[in-house]
């Protein structure tokens, strides 16, 4: 009787400690704990010479308690009929980990791509009308991937010397945004070359900010001016192409 009295309340204590494991924690009613910071905004497409339009890029930015980041652009340039969804994460120094970017042009869809990076290792995989490509090679510390979404031009140059005189370089990986005719995306290594000008205060339709002005070299003479720890473009110019990119809303949360 008393075996049978002993093994009852043995099951019974199994039962309700069970129980008692099985109860999930309180929700969350305040902030995400994971996210430290969100940034959103909007960076608009225009002509330099008369200010017309061309299109724009809408993006998220998440920052995580280890100082990694992660952004989500959708860009939507109209006066050539191209899109272009693109994520990237990057590490706390803003060297890349992934970036996932899909394109389309004026003659169509062509071909999604997956980059990561991984110590000295990059593997890259696209996916596009020609079928499925993989690229893999070896990278150095100093690396970028590079996918055309313009609010993070300045995180290409994360290993900068901010403190050095002259043209400096950077490693990047470019993902080809609009390949001609039949051809789809892919990525290609090069070297790109620029020069830190110093601070500047800019002011446009989001805010005036203090800024670090940038001077690329090459084919296409850019300027770009990149503002706070997040490393977000403000202004960018291209006067060869008549272009210019500005940041005109921007909304911090929590505020700093």
């Amino acid at each position: 009787m008393l075996r049978h009295f002993a093994s009852k309340v043995m099951l019974a204590f199994s039962i309700v400690a069970s129980a008692s494991a099985q109860v999930p924690p309180p929700e969350n009613t305040g902030p995400n704990a994971n996210v430290t910071r969100t940034v959103t905004g909007k960076v608009t497409f225009r002509t330099l010479s008369d200010g017309r339009v061309r299109g724009g890029e809408d993006f998220r930015l998440l920052v995580y308690p280890d100082g990694s980041r992660q952004i989500f652009i959708s860009k939507d340039f109209k006066a050539v009929n191209a899109q272009q969804t693109m994520i990237t994460r990057v590490d706390a120094r803003f060297r890349p980990l992934e970036t996932y970017a899909s394109y389309w042009t004026r003659e169509g869809f062509k071909g999604s791509i997956y980059v990561t990076v991984s110590g000295t290792e990059l593997r890259a995989v696209s996916q596009g009308p020609k079928g499925r490509a993989e690229d893999t090679r070896q990278v150095p510390d100093n690396i970028s991937v590079v996918h055309h979404g313009e609010v993070m031009n300045g995180w290409y140059y994360w290993a900068e010397d901010a403190k050095a005189k002259g043209q400096q370089s950077s490693n990047v990986y470019i993902l080809n945004a609009a390949p001609r005719g039949d051809g789809q995306v892919a990525g290609f290594y090069t070297e790109s070359k620029f020069t830190r000008l110093g601070p500047e205060k800019v002011t446009t339709p989001a805010g005036t900010f203090d800024t670090v002005h940038y001077q690329l070299a090459g084919m296409e003479a850019l300027e770009m001016w990149i503002a706070g720890e997040d490393k977000l473009l403000v202004r960018q110019t291209d006067t060869k192409n008549d272009r210019e990119y500005v940041l005109t809303e921007m909304t911090i949360s929590p505020q700093r």
